[in-house]
């Protein structure tokens, strides 16, 4: 008997040591993320990120799990990469970190939240099995079918072009920041990471806001100004044609008033003088019309090249490649 136990007590060893290392395979990503979440200790910033987005507690443990960092030019740079010259990167998930741009411009609170939402679900979708993603492809195709515009059609041709296979893991994402009304089926996978998704989609649509009251004011006073050079354009001409008509006129009216005999009565002599007066009075009235809108024209013109320059300095505060400018 008490050889047939130390025979037995090694295979009970090997065994365990088998089923450690076959869990230790199979949850190898769950031990990792615990590990780094334990050990990850979250900036103020960060914190304030995972609280403003409602991360719930499982949302919270993949975010921390993936380490994430609000970070200045030099290091976003190093390891967030740009695909296009003219399409700005504001965070990325790279070897399961995440890396926001810091964005200073006050005029754009929530884009670091809404973009660390995003790049959030990113590690989730990572995570996520292969029958999953699956199940979910087809939900993901007919919402983006059902929700789609000229700007997200745009996004998913650049993805397609610069990440190929990574559609839908984008769309994904896209959909659980920035979309409202969304299919109850992710909005249910959605919940496990956020409390409340709509307040990330509120902090969306508030960062976008700006942009899109700056382009929607541009195109107002664009407008107003081509509708102003058309007017501008059809007065002057005409007030051209009518002042040499009019010279015309005045210039045979002297000759007659000169000749003897040019007007058969005084009365006929003030009829045509008098009506000479009102087509000058006229005129000048027309060219006062015309000063006032040049006036109106170049102050359009100073309103738009504000809105422009305001415009240029938002879309420069999240462009990471661009160094500000060195201020005496």
């Amino acid at each position: 008997m008490p050889q047939r136990q130390n025979r037995i007590k090694p295979l009970v060893g090997l065994l365990f040591v088998v089923i450690l290392v076959a869990v230790a395979f199979f949850y190898r990503q769950m031990i990792i993320d615990t590990a780094r979440f334990i050990t990850y200790q979250p900036s103020d910033d960060i914190a304030s990120i995972a609280g403003q987005t409602t991360m719930t507690d499982e949302g919270k443990f993949y975010f921390y799990a993936s380490r994430p960092e609000v970070s200045g030019r030099s290091t976003f740079n190093t390891e967030c990469h740009r695909m296009e010259a003219d399409s700005p990167v504001l965070g990325c998930y790279t070897y399961q970190q995440i890396f926001i741009f810091d964005i200073i411009d006050e005029k754009l609170d929530g884009i670091e939240q809404v973009t660390a939402a995003h790049e959030l679900l990113h590690a989730v979708y990572e995570r996520m099995s292969e029958s999953e993603k699956e199940s979910i492809a087809a939900i993901l195709t007919k919402d983006y079918e059902r929700l789609k515009d000229k700007e997200l059609i745009e996004r998913m041709k650049y993805y397609s072009k610069n990440e190929p296979g990574e559609e839908e893991n984008e769309l994904f994402s896209i959909l659980g920041t920035e979309f409202k009304d969304i299919d109850t089926r992710l909005e249910s996978i959605y919940s496990k990471y956020f409390e409340d998704r709509l307040a990330v989609v509120a902090l969306h649509d508030k960062s976008q806001a700006v942009f899109n009251s700056l382009n929607n004011r541009a195109q107002a006073i664009a407008s107003q100004l081509n509708k102003l050079v058309d007017k501008i354009n059809e007065n002057t001409e005409y007030y051209n044609v009518s002042s040499a008509a009019l010279e015309v006129k005045i210039t045979k009216f002297n000759s007659r008033a000169a000749a003897s005999g040019g007007f058969q009565t005084q009365a006929e002599f003030d009829t045509e003088r008098a009506n000479l007066l009102a087509e000058v009075e006229a005129l000048k009235a027309k060219r006062a019309m015309i000063n006032k809108d040049l006036a109106a024209y170049e102050k359009l013109r100073a309103e738009l090249e504000a809105v422009a320059a305001e415009s240029s300095a938002l879309n420069k505060s999240i462009d990471s490649s661009l160094v500000p400018a060195t201020e005496l």
